[in-house]
């Protein structure tokens, strides 16, 4: 085994266009037919799809996996990829953050906060207790 070979995998990947912001359709299945939606999430790179799950296609289409596959080069191809291949380096700062992104929307489990409710409720139990010891 070599001690410096390319380790390059691919993805089966798809292409968004940032234009749609929405789509849907119906695929036929046979004697059936499956209605999905495909929906941007704004302020992201995200999409959402919706699928109708009372339809089984699995007899027609394939399904999609997303694991990655090893690409395996002849002798003379990896020499050459090895060759180009330039060296990684890391960014010099990162970019955790995004101005339309509104962190407190979520989480808020590690706030700590005082319930007046609970607070009230718990005062009255101890000054009734108090009372009647």
């Amino acid at each position: 085994m070599d001690a410096l070979q390319p380790c390059d995998t691919e993805y089966l990947g798809f292409m968004l266009d940032n234009s749609i912001k929405e789509t849907n359709s119906l695929l036929k299945c046979g004697r059936c037919q499956k209605m999905f939606v495909v929906q941007a999430v704004p302020d992201s790179n995200l999409v959402l799809m919706v699928v109708q799950a009372d339809c089984d296609c699995s007899r027609q289409y394939s399904s999609i996996t997303l694991e990655p596959k090893e690409v395996k080069y002849n002798a003379s191809v990896k020499c050459n990829r090895m060759k180009s291949q330039k060296v990684r380096r890391r960014p010099k700062s990162c970019h955790a953050y995004h101005p339309k992104e509104n962190a407190k929307d979520c989480g808020g489990a590690s706030e700590i906060s005082l319930s007046k409710a609970l607070f009230l409720a718990s005062l009255a139990t101890s000054l009734a207790l108090r009372r009647w010891t």
